[in-house]
């Protein structure tokens, strides 16, 4: 961490793996979660979670996770000011699925030591997590907040997390996303493809087999190459079909092999054991020169 001036915090949604948030300095704040009459705050710091997934597929009642208050924000502010923080950027999990956003705004508001600035990603999982990934390493860079502002705010529309799940009773359940109740509670032999881009979560297919739908997952990684970053995302699936997974995208992965990142329990909560995805981020159509970036 080359600018303690400039720091970055995030949330534990953004499933970073807990190496690379202590090497590049980044703060994480916990978030709370109830599993049956156990409460939790989860942190990030984690190296494994088959504790959560054992806990889960065992437990009948519905998870139920919560963000912290803002006064749980404003101490992990004052704790980068203590060691040195003039300027704090927040990047959050989408205002969409959770109320972070505004309570680390309501916490800003508290801190006249530093400036801070928090960022609505409009993502979840390691779609929170490149970002803020980005964001830290343009500040150990050397990157103003300004500066790190505009790259962040511009690498928001490109960023993706595809997933298809084992099951849609763990995203019915959750009830954090208004169309599933209605729309996959008919589809107990069917397992539904979901993207997730710019705060809204979509039902993108409908599959029977994992094979038919890791093809599915591919193609559409191909249609929006070329890519700035990939991971290939898992809630405590089988090894086989995450590096099935993890081998079809080679060709299309700037880091190769991709890293493979298992989500945690707050994700997992919501989209339950055996679900496979990706997170990406497009590159932009000036770095990618002319090799006709899509959309996907």
């Amino acid at each position: 961490m080359n600018n303690p001036r400039v720091r970055v915090i995030t949330d534990s949604v953004a499933d970073i793996p807990p190496r690379l948030t202590r090497q590049l300095g980044i703060k994480v704040v916990p978030i709370h979660l109830t599993l049956g009459k156990a409460s939790y705050l989860v942190d990030g710091a984690a190296e494994s979670h088959d504790w959560f997934y054992r806990e889960l597929m065992q437990s009948s009642v519905t998870p139920k996770t919560a963000a912290p208050a803002p006064q749980e924000f404003l101490k992990l502010y004052r704790e980068l000011v203590s060691e040195g923080a003039e300027n704090i950027i927040g990047l959050f999990a989408s205002s969409n699925v959770s109320s972070l956003c505004d309570h680390a705004l309501l916490a800003a508001r508290e801190l006249p030591e530093a400036r801070v600035s928090v960022i609505d990603t409009g993502q979840i999982s390691m779609g929170i997590g490149w970002l803020v990934l980005m964001a830290a390493e343009a500040a150990e860079r050397g990157a103003s907040l300004d500066e790190i502002e505009t790259l962040v705010k511009a690498a928001r529309g490109r960023t993706q997390v595809f997933g298809l799940l084992d099951t849609p009773e763990y995203l019915r359940r959750s009830g954090r996303v208004s169309w599933a109740t209605t729309q996959l509670v008919n589809l107990l032999q069917i397992k539904p493809m979901i993207v997730f881009a710019e705060g809204e979560a979509r039902l993108i297919g409908r599959v029977r087999t994992h094979q038919r739908a890791l093809q599915r997952m591919v193609d559409l990684v191909q249609t929006i190459t070329p890519l700035e970053r990939l991971a290939v995302l898992h809630a405590h699936t089988d090894s086989r079909t995450v590096m099935r997974l993890q081998e079809a995208l080679l060709p299309y992965a700037p880091e190769v092999p991709p890293p493979i990142i298992e989500v945690g329990p707050i994700f997992g909560a919501h989209v339950g054991p055996g679900a496979v995805g990706v997170a990406l981020v497009r590159k932009s159509a000036t770095s990618a020169g002319s090799q006709g970036v899509q959309n996907g």
